[in-house]
């Protein structure tokens, strides 16, 4: 039953994964760590500038399939990988169940129901939770072990294993201090028969070393390296380099005020995830084992997996800065659920609850869905990152109204539900075991199932309204490397960076080159454009800085320019086009795969445009078209696809010249692009020729003065003697 049923959601989930095409920002992070470690191991995997602190375990596996598929392929199959990695958790949760609960079918179930979860829509993205789950309950098997019997090798075992959970995520540092913690308690708890509070300290002093001596060389060791950091002034510069964006969560000043309200919007998010019902049952269930301690194995494990699951959450929410509202995430907080599902069989074995306690969990819980709101948007990322938040408010929001329940807000009607199923489970919990069986186990499921269900709908672009994640076609995302004949292919930077006619945002345009194709390795710019710098996470790779000889075209130096085997860009950009052999254009026909000439040369330039394309009024652009052979090419028809610089805010006038070409353009507004066509005529022994584009007349557009915007520069060689060169 347990590998049927892993298998089973591993194939549901599977099938949806390998079929998604649309990525989160983070997820480009993953995929360049990934393609990073493909090589120069293990130096890649401490030099790595993509990587946020310690979370590289996760794409250190994924860069298997990057040794062996090609950049699509390869995301492809890590997409699958994810599920498997994030199904398997399915094997510590029923080995920690099987401890706690009499039936091994009940740790079958909690196991099967720990991972058939709304947050199940996170294998959907190639994000470190997937991994990160797992380990998290290998974990807590290992410390609950080390406690309960404790020992140097339970204690290696265990530090190893929350040293394999820190390479996921940096904040699962907590998990050791909640261990720390964990251990020193129950050593405390079990010495309670020594005389005097000095001889039980001294007592529980002496067990702890004897069984912990690696946890207490690791403390003594943190302790003295902060000391020394501080008393050298390098604290806050070394946590900064160490942990980068995650630094604010070591040297951040004071708590956030509302770290309590964040928490508690997780729990019931959380509560609700689970079908709400195993909340109210497990909650009731903890609080009497809890105030009723034993000195047996499962009171020990239930203590420790207690107190470093606390721990972690209260570091967690800390870290992420209190309530954050919309941007909520329960990603960071769902390592959770199995406790509930634990707790909820443990309850049904013993019988100890009582309907009033049910009811009294049933109120708190009713009183905190009526005071803290769900605002999470339901979208095509919050389908993943807050899955039940998200999914239940945009229920809630669409079917109240059509159950004439106009009055009621989404808090009011969660509050009413946890209400009514304290009170059902209450009246139910009398009738018997079968009773409390089917209705605590059978209903919660099948809501935890229809929530999970709603947002693989949303990712799989069933939902009206809600773009999907899958869809797509792999082998045109990965167009570029089925197309590159060399192992390294350059980004070139000679694309406008802001959206207008015939014109794609560039950083977009990266990532999503970047994310399908690891052929794409380094990245090459010519300052002189006025571009603005490669955008994250193309900038973490190796770059060139190029210039060129307006005289001939040569790009420089030549060392670097060598590099240059072969290039991607904007198609017939009017920034920089190279001379060279076209391979491929991308399905869009937007950027092109070019194998440069030797030497690396330009066969248009164009400095002083706008980053978008545009002519401003009193900067007049400077423009070159090169010859690749001086006594070959006679002439080059240079023509410009050139847009009005304003739908609605009147003509303007453009005044061109290549040459000695003049012509006068007059764009009125809201006019479609204009072709226009110069010859560049080469003197002999010359192989440039230079010109401009200025404004004669402009419009005012978000402040500035514009022309109009040059959306492509097409480069054909002119007939034979052409009349302009006669």
């Amino acid at each position: 039953m347990l590998t049927g049923g892993a298998l089973l959601i591993a194939i549901g989930a599977g099938l949806v994964a390998a079929h998604v095409t649309a990525f989160a920002a983070d997820e480009t992070l993953i995929q360049q760590s990934a393609v990073h470690y493909t090589s120069d191991l293990p130096n890649s995997l401490f030099h790595d500038l993509d990587a946020r602190a310690t979370n590289r375990l996760y794409p250190l596996i994924l860069s298997i399939a990057f040794r062996l598929f090609s950049g699509a392929s390869a995301v492809r199959v890590d997409h699958v990988l994810s599920v498997v990695l994030f199904v398997s958790a399915i094997v510590p949760v029923f080995l920690f169940a099987r401890t706690m609960l009499d039936s091994v079918w009940s740790a079958v179930a909690v196991a099967v129901l720990s991972i058939a979860v709304p947050w199940l829509t996170l294998t959907s993205a190639l994000f470190t939770e997937n991994l990160s789950y797992p380990l998290f309950w290998w974990m807590m098997l290992a410390t609950c072990r080390a406690v309960w019997r404790p020992s140097p090798l339970r204690d290696l075992v265990a530090l190893l294993s929350i040293a394999l959970l820190v390479g996921t995520r940096a904040q699962f540092a907590a998990v050791y201090f909640g261990y720390l913690l964990a251990l020193l308690a129950v050593a405390v708890w079990r010495a309670d028969g020594a005389a005097g509070h000095a001889r039980r300290l001294a007592r529980s002093a002496a067990k702890v070393a004897r069984g912990y001596p690696l946890t207490l060389a690791i403390l003594a060791a943190a302790a003295a390296v902060v000391v020394y950091e501080k008393a050298s002034g390098q604290w806050q510069a070394h946590v900064e380099h160490l942990l980068g964006t995650y630094s604010d969560v070591v040297i951040r000043n004071g708590l956030p005020s509302n770290m309590g309200e964040g928490l508690l919007v997780e729990l019931i998010a959380l509560a609700l995830g689970v079908g709400l019902l195993p909340a109210i049952v497990s909650l009731a269930w903890f609080a009497k084992r809890v105030a009723s301690p034993r000195a047996d194995r499962r009171w020990i494990y239930m203590s420790v997996s207690g107190v470093v699951l606390v721990v972690f959450l209260l570091v967690t929410v800390y870290s992420q800065g209190g309530y954050i509202g919309e941007v909520t995430e329960e990603r960071y907080f769902f390592y959770v659920i199995p406790v509930f599902w634990i707790g909820t069989f443990a309850a049904l074995e013993d019988r100890s609850v009582r309907p009033g306690e049910l009811l009294g969990c049933a109120l708190a819980l009713a009183a905190l869905y009526a005071s803290i709101p769900f605002v999470s948007p339901l979208t095509q990322e919050t389908a993943f990152l807050a899955p039940v938040e998200s999914v239940v408010t945009h229920l809630l929001v669409k079917r109240l109204p059509e159950l004439g329940l106009t009055g009621l807000t989404v808090q009011d009607a969660l509050a009413l539900v946890a209400l009514l199923a304290g009170i059902v489970t209450a009246v139910l919990w009398r009738r018997g075991p079968r009773a409390r069986l089917w209705w605590t186990v059978g209903a919660a499921a099948a809501l935890q199932l229809l929530i999970a269900g709603y947002a693989y709908a949303v990712i799989d672009g069933k939902v009206d309204g809600i773009p999907g994640r899958t869809g797509g076609n792999f082998a045109q995302l990965g167009w570029l490397d089925r197309s590159a004949r060399s192992a390294r292919v350059t980004w070139l930077d000679n694309v406008p960076t802001v959206t207008s006619p015939n014109v794609v945002e560039s950083v977009a345009e990266e990532r999503t080159t970047l994310f399908w194709n690891s052929r794409l390795r380094s990245w090459a710019q010519l300052t002189e454009l006025g571009l603005p710098p490669d955008q994250w996470p193309l900038s973490a790779l190796p770059g060139l800085a190029l210039a060129v000889n307006h005289s001939d075209g040569v790009l420089g130096p030549a060392v670097a320019a060598a590099d240059l085997d072969e290039v991607v860009g904007e198609t017939d950009s009017p920034f920089l086009q190279l001379e060279g052999t076209s391979l491929a254009h991308s399905p869009d026909r937007i950027l092109t795969l070019t194998q440069p000439a030797q030497p690396v040369r330009a066969r248009w330039l164009a400095t002083g445009l706008q980053p978008n394309g545009s002519i401003a009024a009193g900067a007049p652009v400077r423009v070159f078209a090169f010859a690749a052979q001086s006594n070959t090419v006679r002439a080059l028809n240079v023509t410009l696809t050139v847009s009005p610089a304003s739908p609605t805010s009147g003509p303007t006038v453009l005044s061109l010249r290549l040459g000695s070409a003049r012509q006068r353009l007059t764009l009125p507004a809201g006019a479609e692009p204009r072709r226009l066509t110069l010859t560049a005529c080469f003197a002999p022994g010359r192989m440039a020729v230079s010109g401009s584009l200025s404004a004669i007349r402009s419009v005012i557009v978000s402040e500035h003065a514009i022309a109009g915007v040059i959306d492509a520069v097409e480069i054909a060689p002119a007939p034979a003697s052409p009349k302009p060169c006669a």
